[in-house]
């Protein structure tokens, strides 16, 4: 089974950009294409699979997002750490100086609750 955290980005930049500076933050190579009318890059680092999605659609402008999204794919086992994965990504993002507004987990059952995750503030 896979967990999935899903981060809504702040970015403002074209996606060709923004693959660039994901490929610096995660150390990895994110070839995209051009998936049903998105750009979907994808990469593996160690301990998970990293996803970007382009806000754009080429298909439909009814179907464009607001902002892009950072997907990671991780393989769940019985010692599933919630924490060392988000401490893992937002150090990451946050060295990277990349911005974004939260990040949610998929659920696995109907009875979990989704868990958020939100940068961190700076004073």
């Amino acid at each position: 089974m896979k967990k999935i955290l899903r981060i809504v980005l702040l970015e403002d930049d074209l996606f060709k950009n923004l693959v660039c500076k994901m490929e610096k933050v995660f150390g990895i190579r994110l070839p995209y294409e051009n998936k049903k009318g998105r750009f979907i890059s994808e990469g593996d680092t160690a301990t998970y699979k990293v996803i970007l999605v382009d806000r754009i659609d080429d298909l439909s402008d009814m179907l464009c997002d607001e902002h892009h999204t950072l997907d990671i794919h991780i393989d769940m086992d019985k010692s599933f750490n919630y924490e060392k994965y988000e401490e893992d990504v937002v150090k990451k993002l946050e060295n990277g100086k990349i911005r974004w507004k939260y990040g949610i987990w998929t659920k696995m059952t109907d009875a979990e609750e989704y868990r958020k995750i939100y940068p961190v503030k700076r004073v």
